[in-house]
C-alpha cells in the first residue's frame, strides 16, 4: 500500500489561493522579459519539476488549470528554506507565496518568498522521459495519467467545454433541463439487455434505464414544451473500443417540431460544442480514424435510398419487388437473410456498402419505416418514416426522430417487443402501459433527438476509443475483494441471465412426428455415366498427341496440311484440356453445376485444339457427342459448388501426378530407337519432373516436332498444376466464417429458449453452421466434410417446428448433392417416430451420457464409499469455489488455461459434438458459464470443471441443467481429484436448485454390460473396444462414471445407407480431432458452409 506517515507531521488543513496557475497566466501574459511587477500571488500546486543552479533554484508547479515556474533564492528564503524546499519530492503538493516576474528568457516565474507543504506524495509519479504510456495502467490510475500527461488534461478540457457549450446552446433555444429516473420498472425506450439489480425495502427487481426517452416524452405531454437530459444510461453489452457499459446520452424533445427542425437543432448543438472545444476562432476541422472532417455548416441533408444509389448505382425502395431486392444484394456480394424485407435489404446495403465511406457530416433522412418502427410514418410516402441519422466519420453521431405519438401504433411497437422478449429475446423491451396511457392524453407533434456525448468527444479530440474520454471506464477489477467484501453476501441462484421469459410462452401442442417416405436422390446415372466419358475423354485428350496412339486412334498426322505452330499449339491444349477432364470428372458426378460449366468450356476448346492438330475427326466427333450429352442432361447438374477444403488435395495431387507420370513415360516410350541415350527410369523422371518446371531432360530427339511440342506440353502441365494447387490452398484460407453474426444471435435465441438437450450449448461453437426452419423457430447446427452435412446433435426449437426443419435440411442437402448424418443423436429421436427414424434413417450405437440429477445426488452409503473417499482425500490441501466465468479474475484464468495447456501437452483440443474446444476466457466473457474450481491454501488451483447451461422450462417441459465441457487437472494434484470436482459440483448446483448435470460420454457403453446376450457383431465390437482402451480411456470412463450412479442417455450416428456408415464414422472421428495431421490438421476439418441460403427467416427471436 505504499509508505505510511509515522513522524506525526501535521499538514495544513486549507491553504488559500488568490488565483489559478491558468489566470495567473492569463493576468500577466506579454509581459516584457526581466520584469518583476511586484504584485504578490498566491498560487498552490504539484512539484513536478526541478533544477538547481548555485544559489539559485528553478521549479515547475502545475495545477489543474496550468503550470508554471518557481524561481527559489537563497537571498529571499534564506538558506534552510531553500533545502527544505529542495528536499522535497516530486509529485508533492505545495503553496507558495511570492512575487509575479519574467526572467531575461521572458519565462513567466513565481519568485518564491515562503512556501508551505500541503501534501506529500508517497508513491513517485512517471515525471521522466517515457511518462505513463501503459494504456491500461492509464485508464485504471486517471489520478496519475491526468497528473503527468497534458493530452489527457486536454482530452478532458474538451469534454468540459463541449458538454457546457451543449447546455448553453439548449438553454438559449429555451429548452429546460430535466433528470429522469436512473431506476426504472420497465425495460424499454431502446433495445439493449439491461442491468438489473434489487430494491430491498419494495422487494422488487428493477432495471438501470437503458434510455432517456419515454420519461421526457411523458413531460412533453404534461405541458413542458421542450425538454433536455444529459445523463448516464447503462447497458450490459459488451465493451470495445466504441462502447462502454455505462455512458452518457443527450436526449431532447421539442413539441410542435418535426425531424426538419431537430436537423436544424443537431447542426447548431454539436458546431457550438466544436466551437467551445477547438477554439472560438479555430477552424472547424477535426481529424478522426484517418479522416478530415469539416464541421463547418450547413451540413447536406440526403435522402436514404439516393444515398444508395450515389454510392453502388443499385436504385431501391422498400416496396419494390423482393426478388429485385434480392438481387441488387446478390449483384453487389452482400449476404441476407430470407425473412428480409425490402426495406430491411435497403439497410443491410447502406450498413455494408455507404455508411463506412461517408465522411461527413451528413444528415442521412427517411430510413425504411421496416427498420424505424418507433418513428412516425412519412408525410409523403408511407413506405418511409421520419427519421434522420448524423453521419460523421463514418458512424451514427446522432439518430432523430419525428416521434411517435399515436398510442394505438405504439402499443402496437410494444405488444411485439414484449412478444419477441417472451420469446428469449435479452435486449426485446417491456409494455409501458403508463406510456401509452400517456399517449392517450394526447402529445402534441414532437420532434426527438439522441446524441451520445463520448462519441461526440472522442470526434472532438481525436481519439479513437471511448475509454479515453470516460474519466473511469469501467474495467475488471484489479484486486480481488477480500472475503465478506465486494458486491456479494446474498444467496443467488445459478440461473441463465437470459433466454427464459418471465412468463410462459404459449405453444402448439407437441405434435407426433409425421413418417415421411425416404426421399430418394434423383437418378444418378446421366451424372455418373457423363462423368466417365468425361475421364475416357480426358485420358485420351492427354494421350492423343502421341503419335503410336494418335495413328492407331485418330490416324495419321497431317503435318502437310497444318502449320507446325498450330500442331503444337494443338497438342498442348489438347494435353491441358485432358488433366482438367480427369480432375472435373468427381465433381460431375456429384451433379455440380460449376463442373458442367467449366466442361462445356473445355470440351468446346477441346473440339478446337483437334481441329489445329489435324483435324482430327474421331477426336472432333468426341467433343460433339460430350456437348450434346452435356446439353441433353444439364438440368442433372443443378447442385452448387462444394464449400473450399483443403481435403481435396488428397483427391486431386494423385490424380494430377498419375496423370502427367502416364503422359510423359507414355510419350518417351513411342521415342525409342529415336532419341538418345536410351530411356531409363530415373531419365524418364528427370524429364518429366524437370519439364513441368521449364528444364530439359537428358534426352536429344531425332523427331523435330516431338521435340517441339513435348518439353512445351510438360511445362503447361506444370503451370496448370500450380495454379490448380494454389487454388485448392488459398481458397479455404480466403474463405468466409461458418455464420454471420445475425445468424449466431438467432441461433443463441433458440439455444436458450429451446436448448434443453444436453448437448445443446455445443451447438454454439464457432465451426458450426447454422440452417434455420422457414419459420425462424428451429435449427439444425452441421459442418460439411468430403460430400457429407453432418449436423451436431438433434435438431434445436419449437417441437412444432423440428419435422419442418429436417425436411427442408434434407431437401438442401439433396439440392447441394450431400449426404446427410447426424452425429450424437438422442436415441429416441432414430427410433418409434422420431424425426429421423420417420424419414428412413437408421442408427449406430455410439455410447451413453451419464447424467446426475443434483437435487438427490449424496456421498453418504456404501455404493459412494469410493468417491467419499477420494473427497477427503482432497480436502486435505483444497477447497471448492463455485465462479462464474465471466466474474473469473485474470489470475484465474490464467492458472486454468496453464492447466489445461498442461493437459493437452502438444495434442490439439479435440471436440466438435459434446464440447466448446476453447480455453476460459473470463474478462466479462460467457456470463452463463461456471467453472468449478478446486484451490490450495494459496490460491492456486489445482483442478476444474467448465460447465455450460442445458437451459429449461416452461418451453421444453424441462429443467434448468448443467453439462461438462472441460475436465482438468493439474498432474501433481492427489490421486481423486476430478472425483471431488464432480461431487462438490453436483453438490453445489443441487442446492441453488439445478437438477441436471451430464458428466462424460462413456463410448460403447453397453458393451461392458454382462449380462446382456451379444450377437457376433456386438461380440466382435467388444473385443475392438478392448484394443482400443489403453488409447482412449473407453472402459475407464465408463466405469468411472458409473461410480455416481448417473442416468444414461444413449446417443447414436443417424445415417440412411449402410454403405455410409464407414465413410461417416471417419469423418465424425476427424471433426472430433482423433485424426488430426500434425500441424496441418487444423486446415483440414471442418469446412466453413457460411452463407448458406436456407428458407429460414431467423430475426431477433422465434417469430
Amino acid at each position: 500500500m505504499g509508505e505510511t506517515v509515522t513522524s506525526g507531521e501535521v499538514l495544513p488543513y486549507r491553504f488559500a489561493i488568490d488565483r489559478g496557475v491558468g489566470d495567473l497566466r492569463t493576468e500577466f501574459d506579454g509581459l516584457a522579459p526581466d520584469t518583476d511587477t511586484g504584485v504578490t500571488v498566491r498560487v498552490a500546486g504539484r512539484l513536478v519539476g526541478r533544477r538547481r543552479h548555485g544559489g539559485l533554484s528553478f521549479a515547475d508547479l502545475r495545477d489543474g488549470t496550468d503550470a508554471v515556474q518557481l524561481l527559489l533564492d537563497t537571498a529571499e528564503l534564506g538558506a534552510d528554506a531553500h533545502h527544505d524546499i529542495d528536499a522535497l519530492s516530486l509529485g508533492d503538493w505545495i503553496g507558495v507565496t511570492g512575487t509575479a516576474m519574467t526572467t531575461r528568457a521572458g519565462e513567466l516565474s513565481v519568485r518564491v518568498t515562503a512556501y508551505v507543504l500541503l501534501a506529500r506524495a508517497k508513491r513517485a509519479l512517471p515525471l521522466g522521459h517515457g511518462g505513463l504510456t501503459d494504456v491500461q495502467t492509464r485508464y485504471r490510475r486517471r489520478y496519475v495519467d491526468l497528473s503527468v500527461n497534458a493530452r489527457t488534461r486536454d482530452i478532458f478540457r474538451i469534454r468540459h467545454a463541449a458538454v457546457r457549450a451543449i447546455r448553453e446552446q439548449l438553454a438559449e433555444e429555451g429548452f429546460t433541463e430535466v433528470e429522469g429516473p436512473v431506476l426504472q420498472n420497465i425495460q424499454g425506450g431502446a433495445s439493449a439487455r439491461p442491468f438489473v439489480t434489487h430494491h430491498n425495502a419494495l422487494d422488487l427487481d428493477m432495471y438501470l434505464r437503458i434510455a432517456l426517452e419515454l420519461h421526457l416524452k411523458r413531460l412533453i405531454v404534461g405541458g413542458m414544451g421542450r425538454v433536455f437530459e444529459i445523463g448516464r444510461v447503462f447497458r450490459n453489452e459488451g465493451v470495445d473500443t466504441r462502447h462502454n457499459p455505462e455512458f452518457t446520452m443527450l436526449e431532447a424533445y421539442q413539441a410542435f417540431a418535426d425531424y426538419h427542425d431537430m436537423m436544424d437543432l443537431t447542426e447548431k448543438l454539436v458546431v457550438a460544442a466544436a466551437r467551445a472545444a477547438l477554439g472560438p476562432d479555430a477552424d472547424l476541422t477535426v481529424h478522426y480514424l484517418g479522416r478530415t472532417v469539416d464541421l463547418t455548416p450547413p451540413w447536406p441533408r440526403k435522402r436514404f435510398a439516393d444515398m444508395i444509389a450515389e454510392r453502388t448505382g443499385e436504385v431501391m425502395h422498400p416496396e419494390m419487388p423482393l426478388d429485385e431486392a434480392r438481387a441488387a444484394l446478390t449483384r453487389l456480394g452482400i449476404a441476407y437473410e430470407q425473412g428480409w424485407g425490402a426495406g430491411r435489404l435497403m439497410t443491410e446495403v447502406y450498413d455494408e456498402r455507404v455508411q463506412h465511406d461517408v465522411d461527413g457530416p451528413v444528415f442521412c433522412l427517411d430510413y425504411p419505416r421496416e427498420v424505424s418502427p418507433l418513428a412516425r410514418v412519412h408525410r409523403d410516402d408511407p413506405a418511409y418514416s421520419e427519421r434522420f441519422e448524423l453521419i460523421v466519420a463514418g458512424f451514427e453521431l446522432c439518430n432523430a426522430y419525428s416521434e411517435q405519438n399515436d398510442p394505438a401504433e405504439q402499443m402496437a411497437a410494444f405488444v411485439e417487443e414484449a412478444e419477441a422478449k417472451r420469446n428469449g429475446d435479452p435486449e426485446a423491451g417491456d409494455i409501458d402501459e403508463d406510456y401509452v396511457r400517456a399517449l392517450e392524453y394526447g402529445m402534441p407533434p414532437t420532434g426527438g433527438l439522441g446524441i451520445g456525448i463520448d462519441r461526440l468527444v472522442m470526434l472532438l479530440a481525436s481519439v479513437d476509443s471511448i475509454r479515453e474520454v470516460l474519466l473511469f471506464p469501467t474495467l475488471r477489477p484489479e484486486f480481488a475483494p477480500p472475503p465478506g467484501a465486494g458486491p456479494t453476501g446474498a444467496v443467488r441462484p445459478v440461473l441463465p441471465p437470459t433466454g427464459l421469459p418471465p412468463t410462459p410462452m404459449v405453444l402448439p401442442p407437441p405434435v407426433e412426428n409425421p413418417v415421411v417416405e425416404p426421399r430418394e436422390p434423383r437418378p444418378a446415372v446421366a451424372p455418373r455415366v457423363v462423368a466417365g466419358i468425361t475421364a475416357v475423354a480426358g485420358v485420351l485428350h492427354l494421350l492423343s498427341m502421341l503419335p503410336g496412339i494418335h495413328r492407331q486412334v485418330l490416324g495419321e498426322l497431317t503435318v502437310d496440311v497444318v502449320p507446325p505452330w498450330a500442331i503444337v499449339s494443338g497438342h498442348v491444349m489438347s494435353a491441358v484440356i485432358g488433366l482438367v477432364l480427369l480432375l472435373l470428372a468427381d465433381q460431375l458426378a456429384r451433379h455440380k453445376q460449376a463442373a458442367w460449366r467449366v466442361a462445356v468450356g473445355l470440351f468446346g476448346l477441346g473440339l478446337l485444339a483437334h481441329v489445329l492438330k489435324g483435324p482430327h475427326e474421331v477426336g472432333m466427333l468426341l467433343c460433339l457427342v460430350m456437348l450434346a450429352l452435356l446439353a441433353r442432361y444439364r438440368r442433372s447438374f443443378h447442385a452448387p459448388a462444394d464449400p473450399p477444403s483443403l481435403l481435396r488435395l488428397l483427391r486431386v495431387v494423385p490424380i494430377y501426378l498419375g496423370a502427367v507420370l502416364l503422359f510423359g513415360f507414355v510419350g518417351l516410350a513411342f521415342q525409342r530407337g529415336r532419341m538418345t541415350p536410351e530411356l531409363t527410369l530415373g531419365g524418364g523422371l528427370e524429364t518429366i519432373v524437370g519439364g513441368l518446371i521449364g528444364l530439359d531432360g537428358p534426352y536429344t530427339f531425332a523427331r523435330p516436332l516431338f521435340a517441339a511440342w513435348f518439353p512445351d506440353t510438360l511445362l503447361a502441365l506444370g503451370i496448370a498444376g500450380l495454379v490448380i494447387v494454389l487454388i485448392l490452398v488459398f481458397r479455404p484460407l480466403l474463405s468466409r466464417s461458418p455464420h454471420t453474426p445475425q445468424e449466431w444471435a438467432h441461433a443463441q435465441t433458440l439455444v436458450t429458449t429451446f436448448g434443453w438437450d444436453t448437448l445443446a450449448a455445443f451447438a454454439l461453437r464457432d465451426d458450426k453452421s447454422f440452417f434455420f426452419a422457414s419459420d425462424g423457430r428451429a435449427m439444425i447446427a452441421y459442418t460439411y466434410l468430403r460430400g457429407y452435412a453432418l449436423a451436431s446433435g438433434d435438431p434445436i426449437g419449437d417441437p412444432a417446428s423440428i419435422p419442418r426443419v429436417v425436411d427442408e435440411f434434407l431437401a438442401m442437402c439433396e439440392e447441394r448433392a450431400w449426404t446427410p448424418a447426424f452425429l450424437a443423436a438422442r436415441e429416441e429421436t432414430v427410433t418409434g417416430s422420431g424425426a429421423l427414424a420417420a424419414r428412413g434413417f437408421k442408427s449406430f450405437y455410439l455410447g451413453d451420457e451419464a447424467i446426475l440429477d443434483c437435487t438427490t445426488f449424496t456421498l453418504e452409503g456404501r455404493a459412494r464409499k469410493s468417491v467419499r473417499a477420494a473427497v477427503r482425500r482432497v480436502e486435505r490441501s483444497y477447497r471448492f469455489q463455485l465462479v462464474t466465468e465471466a466474474n473469473a479474475s485474470p489470475e484465474l484464468v490464467a492458472g486454468l488455461n496453464a492447466i489445461s495447456e498442461q493437459w493437452r501437452g502438444k495434442a490439439p483440443e479435440r471436440g466438435f459434438t459434446m464440447a466448446l474446444s476453447q480455453d476460459v476466457a473470463g474478462a466479462g466473457r460467457n456470463p452463463d458459464f461456471l467453472l468449478c474450481v478446486a484451490l490450495d491454501e494459496h490460491g492456486v488451483p489445482g483442478g476444474f470443471l467448465r460447465l455450460v447451461p442445458a437451459y429449461g422450462g416452461p418451453q421444453t417441459g424441462t429443467t434448468f441443467g448443467y453439462t461438462l465441457d472441460l475436465m482438468r487437472h493439474d498432474p501433481s494434484a492427489p490421486n481423486g481429484m476430478t472425483e471431488f470436482l464432480i461431487a462438490r459440483s453436483a453438490e453445489a448446483l443441487g442446492t441453488r436448485g439445478v437438477t441436471r448435470l451430464s458428466m462424460n460420454f462413456a463410448l460403447w457403453g453397453r458393451l461392458f454390460d454382462e449380462d446382456v446376450p451379444f450377437t457376433p457383431a456386438q461380440r466382435l465390437a467388444r473385443k475392438a473396444v478392448g484394443v482400443l482402451n489403453p488409447f482412449f480411456q473407453v472402459r475407464s470412463l465408463h466405469d468411472f462414471n458409473a461410480k455416481f450412479d448417473p442416468q444414461w442417455l444413449p446417443r447414436v450416428l443417424a445415417y440412411r445407407h449402410a454403405a455410409d456408415l464407414p465413410r461417416v464414422g471417419l469423418l465424425y472421428a476427424g471433426a472430433e480431432g482423433f485424426l488430426a495431421l500434425p500441424g496441418l490438421g487444423p486446415l483440414f476439418v471442418p469446412a466453413a458452409v457460411g452463407g448458406t441460403p436456407s428458407p429460414s427467416a431467423p430475426s431477433s427471436g422465434p417469430a
